[in-house]
Protein backbone atom coordinates (compact mmCIF):
# COMPACT_ATOMS: atom_id res chain seq x y z
CA UNK A 1 0.00 0.00 0.00
CA UNK A 2 1.15 3.35 -0.84
CA UNK A 3 1.26 6.05 2.39
CA UNK A 4 2.26 9.37 3.30
CA UNK A 5 1.66 12.43 5.52
CA UNK A 6 0.77 15.54 3.07
CA UNK A 7 1.02 19.57 5.04
CA UNK A 8 -1.71 21.61 3.49
CA UNK A 9 -0.16 25.21 4.13
CA UNK A 10 -0.68 28.71 2.95
CA UNK A 11 -2.27 32.02 4.33
CA UNK A 12 -5.24 32.49 5.61
CA UNK A 13 -8.64 32.11 3.19
CA UNK A 14 -6.33 30.30 0.70
CA UNK A 15 -8.40 27.63 0.66
CA UNK A 16 -6.55 24.63 2.73
CA UNK A 17 -10.02 23.12 4.47
CA UNK A 18 -11.69 23.60 1.22
CA UNK A 19 -9.30 21.55 -0.60
CA UNK A 20 -9.33 19.10 2.40
CA UNK A 21 -13.22 18.66 2.74
CA UNK A 22 -13.26 18.56 -0.66
CA UNK A 23 -10.11 15.89 -1.78
CA UNK A 24 -12.46 13.77 1.14
CA UNK A 25 -15.96 14.31 -0.39
CA UNK A 26 -16.65 14.89 3.43
CA UNK A 27 -16.39 17.90 6.01
CA UNK A 28 -13.71 17.84 8.31
CA UNK A 29 -12.37 21.08 8.85
CA UNK A 30 -15.27 24.24 8.79
CA UNK A 31 -14.90 26.91 6.64
CA UNK A 32 -16.18 30.12 6.38
CA UNK A 33 -15.26 33.07 4.13
CA UNK A 34 -13.44 34.96 6.48
CA UNK A 35 -9.74 34.59 7.72
CA UNK A 36 -8.16 32.55 10.71
CA UNK A 37 -10.79 30.44 10.92
CA UNK A 38 -8.66 27.45 11.23
CA UNK A 39 -6.92 27.68 14.26
CA UNK A 40 -5.42 24.45 14.75
CA UNK A 41 -3.96 21.43 12.76
CA UNK A 42 -6.54 18.82 11.54
CA UNK A 43 -5.66 15.64 9.87
CA UNK A 44 -7.87 14.24 7.15
CA UNK A 45 -7.47 10.65 5.82
CA UNK A 46 -7.83 9.48 2.05
CA UNK A 47 -8.45 6.04 1.87
CA UNK A 48 -8.77 4.56 -1.63
CA UNK A 49 -7.38 1.51 -3.15
CA UNK A 50 -3.75 0.61 -2.09
CA UNK A 51 -3.39 4.36 -0.87
CA UNK A 52 -3.82 6.05 2.65
CA UNK A 53 -2.81 9.94 2.24
CA UNK A 54 -2.90 11.41 5.69
CA UNK A 55 -3.34 15.22 4.90
CA UNK A 56 -3.03 17.96 7.98
CA UNK A 57 -4.70 21.11 7.55
CA UNK A 58 -3.02 23.87 9.73
CA UNK A 59 -3.95 27.51 10.50
CA UNK A 60 -3.48 30.11 7.68
CA UNK A 61 -0.18 31.44 8.05
CA UNK A 62 0.74 34.95 9.25
CA UNK A 63 2.94 37.22 11.67
CA UNK A 64 0.81 38.47 14.34
CA UNK A 65 2.25 38.60 17.92
CA UNK A 66 -0.55 37.57 20.05
CA UNK A 67 -0.22 34.45 22.33
CA UNK A 68 -3.03 33.00 20.27
CA UNK A 69 -1.32 34.17 16.97
CA UNK A 70 2.02 32.65 17.86
CA UNK A 71 -0.02 29.25 18.80
CA UNK A 72 -1.73 29.32 15.24
CA UNK A 73 2.02 30.09 13.70
CA UNK A 74 3.50 27.45 15.15
CA UNK A 75 1.48 25.00 14.74
CA UNK A 76 1.20 25.49 11.15
CA UNK A 77 5.15 25.18 10.91
CA UNK A 78 5.53 22.79 13.04
CA UNK A 79 3.09 20.49 10.71
CA UNK A 80 5.42 20.95 8.12
CA UNK A 81 8.40 18.80 9.56
CA UNK A 82 8.39 14.86 9.19
CA UNK A 83 6.14 15.17 6.93
CA UNK A 84 6.68 13.38 2.92
CA UNK A 85 5.53 16.43 1.30
CA UNK A 86 4.22 20.12 1.57
CA UNK A 87 1.15 21.23 -0.16
CA UNK A 88 1.40 25.06 -0.53
CA UNK A 89 -1.84 26.94 -1.60
CA UNK A 90 -1.64 30.65 -2.87
CA UNK A 91 -5.05 32.64 -3.25
CA UNK A 92 -5.21 33.43 -6.35
CA UNK A 93 -7.49 36.52 -6.21
CA UNK A 94 -4.66 38.10 -3.52
CA UNK A 95 -3.09 41.23 -5.38
CA UNK A 96 0.37 40.71 -3.70
CA UNK A 97 2.13 37.42 -3.20
CA UNK A 98 5.15 38.66 -1.84
CA UNK A 99 3.63 37.56 1.52
CA UNK A 100 3.49 34.00 0.36
CA UNK A 101 7.05 34.23 -0.93
CA UNK A 102 8.47 35.17 2.45
CA UNK A 103 6.43 32.47 4.09
CA UNK A 104 7.62 29.90 1.72
CA UNK A 105 11.54 31.40 1.58
CA UNK A 106 10.92 31.05 5.78
CA UNK A 107 9.95 26.96 6.00
CA UNK A 108 12.83 24.98 7.32
CA UNK A 109 10.98 21.48 5.92
CA UNK A 110 13.42 19.73 3.55
CA UNK A 111 9.86 18.01 2.18
CA UNK A 112 9.50 19.01 -1.40
CA UNK A 113 6.96 21.58 -2.26
CA UNK A 114 3.42 21.23 -4.52
CA UNK A 115 2.83 25.09 -5.29
CA UNK A 116 -0.86 25.64 -6.39
CA UNK A 117 -2.68 28.66 -7.45
CA UNK A 118 -5.98 28.49 -5.57
CA UNK A 119 -9.18 30.40 -7.19
CA UNK A 120 -8.10 30.24 -10.23
CA UNK A 121 -11.35 31.01 -11.50
CA UNK A 122 -11.45 34.50 -9.77
CA UNK A 123 -8.83 35.68 -12.76
CA UNK A 124 -8.91 36.98 -15.77
CA UNK A 125 -6.60 35.24 -18.48
CA UNK A 126 -3.64 37.48 -18.34
CA UNK A 127 -3.96 38.08 -14.29
CA UNK A 128 -3.50 34.11 -14.20
CA UNK A 129 -1.15 34.15 -16.31
CA UNK A 130 1.35 36.97 -14.83
CA UNK A 131 0.96 34.85 -11.24
CA UNK A 132 2.31 31.63 -13.14
CA UNK A 133 5.40 33.11 -14.41
CA UNK A 134 6.09 35.16 -10.97
CA UNK A 135 5.77 31.91 -9.10
CA UNK A 136 7.76 29.65 -11.16
CA UNK A 137 10.34 32.48 -11.55
CA UNK A 138 10.79 32.50 -8.10
CA UNK A 139 10.64 28.90 -6.91
CA UNK A 140 11.43 27.39 -10.46
CA UNK A 141 11.75 23.60 -8.51
CA UNK A 142 8.30 23.74 -7.61
CA UNK A 143 5.39 22.27 -9.55
CA UNK A 144 2.58 24.78 -9.65
CA UNK A 145 -1.02 23.26 -10.34
CA UNK A 146 -4.29 25.61 -11.06
CA UNK A 147 -6.79 25.12 -8.92
CA UNK A 148 -9.94 26.01 -8.16
CA UNK A 149 -10.64 24.19 -4.77
CA UNK A 150 -14.43 25.33 -4.29
CA UNK A 151 -15.53 23.69 -7.69
CA UNK A 152 -13.10 20.52 -7.44
CA UNK A 153 -10.97 21.72 -10.33
CA UNK A 154 -7.69 20.76 -10.08
CA UNK A 155 -7.97 17.94 -7.12
CA UNK A 156 -6.60 14.96 -9.79
CA UNK A 157 -3.74 17.15 -10.45
CA UNK A 158 -2.56 17.44 -7.20
CA UNK A 159 -2.98 13.78 -6.21
CA UNK A 160 -1.25 12.63 -9.77
CA UNK A 161 1.47 15.33 -7.99
CA UNK A 162 1.41 13.76 -4.65
CA UNK A 163 1.69 10.01 -5.57
CA UNK A 164 5.60 10.33 -6.65
CA UNK A 165 6.10 11.00 -2.84
CA UNK A 166 4.07 8.43 -1.59
CA UNK A 167 6.30 5.13 -0.15
CA UNK A 168 5.16 1.37 0.47
CA UNK A 169 4.09 0.41 3.77
CA UNK A 170 1.41 0.23 6.22
CA UNK A 171 -1.65 2.31 6.77
CA UNK A 172 -1.89 4.82 9.69
CA UNK A 173 -4.95 4.62 10.48
CA UNK A 174 -7.94 2.86 10.36
CA UNK A 175 -9.40 2.55 6.84
CA UNK A 176 -12.95 3.61 8.43
CA UNK A 177 -11.29 6.49 9.78
CA UNK A 178 -11.68 10.47 8.67
CA UNK A 179 -9.96 12.62 10.99
CA UNK A 180 -7.66 12.29 14.09
CA UNK A 181 -10.25 14.57 15.92
CA UNK A 182 -13.12 13.43 17.48
CA UNK A 183 -16.63 14.22 17.84
CA UNK A 184 -16.61 16.49 20.76
CA UNK A 185 -13.81 18.36 18.95
CA UNK A 186 -15.68 18.72 15.48
CA UNK A 187 -18.64 20.27 17.70
CA UNK A 188 -16.87 22.94 19.08
CA UNK A 189 -15.32 23.82 15.51
CA UNK A 190 -19.01 23.75 14.47
CA UNK A 191 -20.12 26.24 17.22
CA UNK A 192 -17.40 28.58 16.28
CA UNK A 193 -18.47 28.09 12.72
CA UNK A 194 -21.52 29.61 13.31
CA UNK A 195 -20.13 32.54 15.36
CA UNK A 196 -18.07 33.75 12.04
CA UNK A 197 -21.42 32.91 10.33
CA UNK A 198 -23.90 35.05 11.94
CA UNK A 199 -21.59 37.78 13.68
CA UNK A 200 -19.09 40.65 12.38
CA UNK A 201 -15.53 39.82 12.30
CA UNK A 202 -13.92 40.76 15.06
CA UNK A 203 -15.78 39.46 17.67
CA UNK A 204 -16.22 35.92 16.54
CA UNK A 205 -12.18 36.32 16.06
CA UNK A 206 -11.87 37.25 19.67
CA UNK A 207 -13.96 34.24 21.14
CA UNK A 208 -13.42 30.70 21.71
CA UNK A 209 -15.50 27.95 22.36
CA UNK A 210 -15.29 25.19 24.65
CA UNK A 211 -17.17 22.00 25.14
CA UNK A 212 -17.82 21.34 28.95
CA UNK A 213 -20.27 17.77 28.31
CA UNK A 214 -20.60 15.42 25.55
CA UNK A 215 -22.00 12.65 26.02
CA UNK A 216 -24.31 10.10 23.87
CA UNK A 217 -27.59 10.03 25.46
CA UNK A 218 -31.79 9.19 24.50
CA UNK A 219 -30.22 7.54 21.26
CA UNK A 220 -28.32 10.88 20.09
CA UNK A 221 -25.39 13.61 21.90
CA UNK A 222 -26.07 16.08 24.52
CA UNK A 223 -23.81 18.40 24.49
CA UNK A 224 -22.99 21.49 26.57
CA UNK A 225 -20.23 24.02 25.38
CA UNK A 226 -19.23 27.40 26.60
CA UNK A 227 -18.38 30.34 24.07
CA UNK A 228 -15.67 32.38 25.95
CA UNK A 229 -15.87 36.36 24.92
CA UNK A 230 -12.66 38.59 25.32
CA UNK A 231 -14.42 41.84 26.04
CA UNK A 232 -17.80 42.75 28.24
CA UNK A 233 -19.18 44.56 26.00
CA UNK A 234 -19.13 41.51 23.15
CA UNK A 235 -21.67 39.60 25.28
CA UNK A 236 -25.13 41.56 25.23
CA UNK A 237 -24.07 41.15 20.94
CA UNK A 238 -23.69 37.31 21.14
CA UNK A 239 -26.69 36.72 23.24
CA UNK A 240 -29.10 39.44 21.38
CA UNK A 241 -32.27 40.88 22.12
CA UNK A 242 -34.45 38.87 24.06
CA UNK A 243 -31.65 35.74 23.46
CA UNK A 244 -32.11 36.06 19.75
CA UNK A 245 -29.26 35.39 18.45
CA UNK A 246 -27.75 32.92 20.44
CA UNK A 247 -31.06 31.11 19.78
CA UNK A 248 -30.05 31.52 16.14
CA UNK A 249 -25.89 29.99 16.69
CA UNK A 250 -26.88 27.35 18.63
CA UNK A 251 -30.20 25.72 16.43
CA UNK A 252 -27.58 26.29 12.93
CA UNK A 253 -24.78 24.45 14.69
CA UNK A 254 -26.99 21.78 15.93
CA UNK A 255 -28.06 21.33 12.63
CA UNK A 256 -24.81 21.05 10.94
CA UNK A 257 -24.03 18.70 13.71
CA UNK A 258 -26.52 16.13 13.02
CA UNK A 259 -25.91 16.94 9.22
CA UNK A 260 -21.95 16.23 9.36
CA UNK A 261 -22.27 13.57 12.18
CA UNK A 262 -25.49 11.97 10.74
CA UNK A 263 -27.02 11.70 14.40
CA UNK A 264 -29.52 13.27 16.73
CA UNK A 265 -28.43 15.58 18.78
CA UNK A 266 -30.45 15.21 21.55
CA UNK A 267 -29.56 18.52 23.11
CA UNK A 268 -27.13 21.77 22.57
CA UNK A 269 -26.77 24.59 25.56
CA UNK A 270 -24.79 27.12 25.04
CA UNK A 271 -23.35 29.38 27.86
CA UNK A 272 -21.71 33.24 27.05
CA UNK A 273 -19.11 34.03 29.51
CA UNK A 274 -16.42 36.45 29.57
CA UNK A 275 -12.70 36.40 30.11
CA UNK A 276 -11.02 39.56 29.40
CA UNK A 277 -7.03 38.85 27.40
CA UNK A 278 -7.88 35.27 27.10
CA UNK A 279 -5.85 35.61 24.06
CA UNK A 280 -2.83 36.36 25.82
CA UNK A 281 -3.25 34.16 28.84
CA UNK A 282 -1.27 31.21 28.87
CA UNK A 283 -3.42 29.01 31.42
CA UNK A 284 -6.50 30.19 29.36
CA UNK A 285 -4.79 29.23 25.97
CA UNK A 286 -3.80 25.83 27.78
CA UNK A 287 -7.19 25.30 28.76
CA UNK A 288 -8.74 25.76 25.25
CA UNK A 289 -6.33 23.45 23.73
CA UNK A 290 -4.26 26.56 22.20
CA UNK A 291 -0.83 25.81 23.83
CA UNK A 292 1.66 23.27 23.41
CA UNK A 293 1.55 20.74 26.51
Amino acid sequence: MKVGFIAILGRPNAGKSTFLNAVLSKKVSIVTPKAQTTRDSICGILNEAERQIVFVDTPGIFFGEGGLDRYMKKSAFDSSKDVDAILYLIDGSAKDLEPDFKILSSLRSTAPKILVLNKIDLLRIEEGEAKKALIQQRFPDCPLIEASFLKSFGLKDVKEAIEPHLYEGEPFYPDTMLTDKDLSYRAKEIIRQELLHFLKQEIPHQSAVFIQKFQKKDGGYHIDAVILLNKKNHKPIVIGRGGEMIKKISMSARHEMERVFKAHITSLNIEVDVKEGWRDDPSMLKKLGYADE
